[in-house]
């Protein structure tokens, strides 16, 4: 059966992919959803292994994110412009075959104009682009899965075919043996131990929604020239994010610790401010009670739950930015909820889960809301911090806490920005998320 696959930039679009990739595997259980390509081994040939894993799909949709075009790698080039860029790559081989290769628009992206695609790229700009917006998904997804029936199916081999040699795209090797009809692609993730990323999770009916965040690396603190930073947002240092992550998908909601009271795993119930319980954040949280709720998640699943670290947390709520805030360089108004952001929430209390727009990892209430507590130990710098992404612990001490929240100027809830507290404190605007650990691939 022609299946679809899903071409995305894993830093930036992966939420937007995996969120689409659930959708489609839904609505079309007839149709493999590929999503991208989990490795290449060493040794093989990229444009082989991309050949291989379009071989038996009619249908290429490209995720155009805001930042697709100008994504770039830390010495400053462009990454379409790699001759050996996966994304850049996928694309070339969908366009020289036969598959109906579809641009997605997301996150308000625009379609790039031909004159700013790479050469072997510019016949993207012809090919008619669907919008899929964060208000309308549901109807936006529904009209793309109508016009993916309409499809007539390949006829056999008439699928990708081996691009002749040019540059940017290695040539195919006449001893590499053919593909079984019907035989998905064996390099797709998802289908062995670790799910693609953007993949929903969730390990028991009370548990929270979990995403599965990308490996990948990024500059932590702020550069001295950012509009309200604090000398604790430095020195800016590169962390590498060694393996993906699942991460809650929004913070712990009362829902959810309210069904952990009620095992008698705590008897503490947290007041709510006559907000509203249910899907409002859990407040009223110290970092000790952060603790326990995550070891009970342990204790019934089985499966390594925790706090993320400072630099997990920074590297998720980025999601593939360096500006101030996940979505640009300014506050601009009902992007969160913080003081003077422009929604109905803001400066009065908290606002249910979900009410603003995720960010490209498919995580939701990154920024403002609630602040939440991380696993580190507070520093007043990052001066001696680790860069592999672990949790900067040294005693009891204060606690860190990230995202601001919504009773505080929007200078707190930049990307960068922190603050700590006694892990005793329970306050009208703390809580938490939780991670989770995958088991390696």
């Amino acid at each position: 059966m022609p299946g679809i696959f899903i071409s995305y930039r894993r830093e930036i679009d992966a939420g937007w992919a995996g969120r689409l990739a659930a959708d489609l595997k839904q609505e079309l259980p007839d149709k493999p959803v590929f999503q991208d390509i989990a490795s290449i081994e060493i040794g093989e040939d990229f444009g082989i292994a991309i050949e291989q894993a379009l071989g038996d799909c009619a249908v290429l949709l490209v995720v155009i994110g805001p930042r697709w075009l100008d994504a770039r790698h830390p010495d400053g080039g462009r990454r379409l412009d790699d001759a050996d860029d996966w994304v850049r790559l996928e694309i070339i081989t969908g366009l020289r075959g036969r598959l109906r290769v579809v641009p997605i628009l997301v996150g308000g992206a625009a379609m790039p104009p031909g004159d700013k695609l790479p050469e072997p790229l510019k016949s993207l700009a012809r090919r008619a682009a669907h919008e899929i917006t964060d208000r309308r998904w549901d109807y936006d997804v529904g009209e793309l899965v109508k016009a993916l029936r309409r499809i007539p199916p390949l006829a056999e081999g008439t699928g990708v075919s081996a691009p002749a040699p040019q540059p940017g795209l290695p040539a195919a090797s006449p001893t590499q043996p053919p593909r079984q009809p019907g035989k998905p692609p064996s390099q797709v993730p998802g289908t062995g131990s670790q799910p693609a990323p953007g993949t929903l999770l969730r390990h028991g009916p009370h548990f929270p929604e979990l995403v599965v965040v990308p490996a990948g690396r990024f500059l932590m603190g702020s550069p001295d020239t950012e509009k309200g930073r604090s000398n604790a947002e430095g020195p800016l240092h590169e962390v590498c994010i060694a393996r993906p992550l699942a991460v809650g998908r929004y913070p712990v909601t009362f829902a959810e610790w309210d069904a952990f009271v009620a095992t008698g795993a705590t008897c503490y119930k947290p007041a709510d401010q006559d907000w509203g319980r249910g899907r409002q954040p859990a407040v009223n949280l110290s970092w000790d009670d952060a603790r326990s709720y995550t070891a009970w998640l342990c204790e019934q699943s089985g499966r390594p739950y925790r706090l993320l670290s400072e630099a997990e947390w920074e590297y998720a709520a980025r999601a593939g930015s360096q500006t101030r805030y996940p979505w640009g360089e300014e506050p601009g108004a009902g992007q969160a909820n913080f003081l003077d952001s422009g929604s109905p929430w803001s400066g009065r209390q908290t606002s249910p889960v979900g009410s603003f727009a995720a960010n490209a990892f498919g995580l939701h209430d990154m920024i403002g809301n609630i602040w939440e507590w991380v696993q580190d130990n507070w520093h007043d710098t990052y001066a001696g911090a680790p860069d592999d992404g672990s949790a900067r612990e040294d005693g009891r001490g204060l606690r860190v806490l990230r995202g601001g929240s919504w009773d505080l100027d929007s200078a707190y809830g930049r990307a960068a920005s922190r603050d700590g507290s006694v892990p005793e404190d329970r306050l009208i605007n703390l809580g938490f998320r939780v991670c989770c650990e995958l088991p390696p691939a």
